[in-house]
């Protein structure tokens, strides 16, 4: 079997946009996997061998001269690693060290304001430089429910997940936008018998006495900076999940949660979610009626999930 490499560092999302091609390569090569935390752990089902990029080696990529000693593989056949590399150096290494590879540099994105979504984008890629891949295919799969067969469906108490945050301040609605979506659940018939679920991580923190003091701890469910079992469960177990444009907005959608993706500043054309119950949400400034074709779009997908759900 071909051995391959694939570097690609980056944040959680960046590093799920590669999941629709490693699927659609599993069983075709052997594939290395170098990028970073918590990504890594979310792609080491999909590889053969799934390395952090701060780990002991791989800092030979960004040295103008080389020390004597190698990377921490060796013998692969294809390489594509995703860097920006203006002065060609991580090229330049990785054809010293892996002298018998093809090597290929490729932008980690596509450019701003390109007519391409990012997985789409990565996938190319791989198959410009001869992975043995079917970009179109690779990424419908995922659309269509492809990553659904490992979700377990909810029991008992059913929940509704909200995560107020991302990776950039700028993507994210204020928090009493997030509060009034809270209270609206409250409210609304159609939702009421679900438990809200405020999930926040390291960059939300500073929101979890905000949102303590305004809803108290009675009726609403605080998870804070899960593990990657834990989140996966309460993603997995959810009836609907609302988010920015984040990494866990886009693990939620592959693994076919019907997902509310709100887009407030980012490119929903490169970056909306992947998956069979997504609806993408684009406003800059929250009101009124922002609010209606949330919970519109929040009905609609509960309603499609409890009538078809893929294998």
């Amino acid at each position: 079997m071909q051995h391959v490499l694939i570097i690609r560092p980056g944040a959680l999302g960046d590093t799920l946009m590669l999941l629709p091609a490693l699927k659609d390569l599993a069983g075709k090569v052997s594939v290395a996997f170098v990028g970073r935390q918590p990504g890594l752990d979310f792609i080491r089902p999909y590889v053969d061998r799934a390395m952090d990029l701060e780990a002991s080696g791989w800092h030979r990529l960004f040295m103008d001269t080389p020390d004597g000693k190698g990377l921490p593989v060796s013998d692969m056949e294809i390489v594509a690693a995703f860097f920006s590399d203006k002065d060609g150096m991580i090229r330049r290494n990785l054809e010293r060290f892996l002298p018998c590879a093809a090597v290929h540099v490729f932008r980690s994105f596509p450019l701003k304001g390109e007519d391409i979504h990012v997985a789409v984008h990565l996938a190319r890629c791989l198959d410009s430089a001869g992975f043995p891949i079917n970009p179109v295919r690779s990424i419908e799969a995922v659309r269509n429910g492809g990553m659904c067969k490992d979700r377990r469906l909810p029991e008992g108490e059913k929940r509704i997940v909200l995560h107020p945050g991302s990776g950039s301040t700028e993507k994210n609605h204020p928090p009493d936008f997030w509060l009034g979506l809270f209270i609206r659940f409250f409210s609304d018939a159609a939702f009421r018998r679900y438990r809200p679920v405020l999930l926040t991580g390291p960059a939300e923190e500073s929101l979890y006495p905000y949102f303590k003091d305004k809803l108290g701890t009675g009726s609403v469910l605080f998870v804070s900076s899960p593990d990657r079992e834990t989140l996966v469960r309460l993603l997995d177990e959810a009836v609907l999940f609302l988010g920015h444009d984040s990494g866990i907005t886009h693990l939620s959608a592959m693994r076919c949660v019907p997902t509310v993706a709100l887009f407030k500043k980012s490119d929903a054309v490169q970056w909306a979610p992947l998956g069979p119950f997504v609806r993408v949400i684009e406003n800059k400034d929250p009101g009124t009626g922002l609010f209606d074709r949330i919970f519109q779009a929040a009905r609609e997908l509960v309603g499609m999930e409890r009538s078809s759900t893929p294998e």
